[in-house]
């Protein structure tokens, strides 16, 4: 049984126990392992989100684990250079991921002027540009953003924020899945439409007919 002293003796947070299990599994030369994100439908549009975790040992499959989605074990996954099943999937994984990672600007801005922030962002670019995210962009509709006009002012801040996750996703592709940056380009404009598709309710608009 665990004293109250063995608390104050460990040094670090330890990384969930899922992971440090993924860790173990990954560690023989010849594992390996890929995620696959499944999104049921329900009554009122997708449902929570699973990850399932394919390991194998040599091509054989040999452990999968199905676990609910995370926001931390799917970037302890990436830590581990887990990649996705298909660059579909991918994309709908780092969609979970910029959706993650926008929830801190979210919370710190407010829903309506992270909205209006984001789809100025998104107009104002080349991402504008790219038909999966032009298309979703004609029915994302946000009032135009409050400028103060300061150096750091609440626009710049939000703005650069939004952008900041944008760009972790991009280097988590590369820098952390090993993808070259055209793979990372078609997965990340995916990610953000799919991203924008949800944010908007775009899809789940169309299928009632109100688009």
């Amino acid at each position: 049984m665990p004293t109250i002293d063995d608390f104050f003796g460990a040094t670090d947070e330890s990384p969930h126990p899922r992971l440090r299990d993924w860790k173990r599994r990954l560690a023989p030369k010849n594992a390996s392992a890929s995620v696959e994100v499944f999104r049921p439908n329900g009554e009122f549009g997708q449902g929570k989100p699973e990850m399932y975790v394919q390991f194998k040992e040599g091509g054989r499959p040999t452990h999968l684990d199905t676990v609910p989605w995370d926001d931390d074990l799917n970037a302890g996954l990436i830590v581990l250079k887990v990649k996705s099943v298909s660059p579909e999937q991918e994309a709908e994984r780092f969609a979970l991921g910029l959706r993650a990672a926008m929830k801190r600007v979210e919370r710190e801005f407010g829903d309506g002027y992270f909205n209006a922030v984001l789809v100025e962002l998104i107009k104002e670019s080349e991402l504008a540009r790219y038909p999966e995210i032009a298309e979703v962009m004609r029915y994302a509709y946000a009032n135009s953003p409050y400028r103060e006009g300061g150096a750091f002012d609440r626009y710049t801040i939000c703005r650069e924020l939004i952008a900041d996750a944008i760009s972790g996703r991009a280097k988590e592709l590369t820098r952390g899945l090993g993808y070259t940056q055209e793979e990372a380009k078609r997965i990340l404009v995916s990610a953000i439409a799919r991203y924008l598709d949800e944010r908007f309710s775009v899809s789940s608009r169309r299928e009632i007919g109100m688009l």
